[in-house]
């Protein structure tokens, strides 16, 4: 039972690392677009605000990245069945 635990666990980890980094590559997109393409967008009377958007979705899928990492991945954590009980 623990094994399957563990191994779901995992998935779930890494499942939300992996819509994380689509967060962040999407963000990292739109930036490059907005920056090194700006005759592309059409309005350009809202592009600062759209800037600061993308800039604030590609900060929060890195903090969140590092955020498991550090806390599920990082060498001085416990394994997650270790957490789930409280060891």
């Amino acid at each position: 039972m623990q094994d399957q635990t563990s191994r779901i666990a995992a998935q779930l980890l890494r499942a939300a690392l992996a819509h994380f980094d689509s967060e962040r590559q999407n963000a990292l997109a739109v930036l490059d677009v907005y920056l090194h393409k700006p005759t592309a967008i059409s309005d350009h009377s809202q592009l600062v605000q759209e800037i600061v958007k993308a800039t604030q979705r590609l900060a929060e899928a890195e903090d969140s990245i590092e955020a498991l990492e550090r806390h599920f991945l990082s060498s001085g954590s416990p394994p997650i069945e270790e957490q789930e009980n409280g060891e």
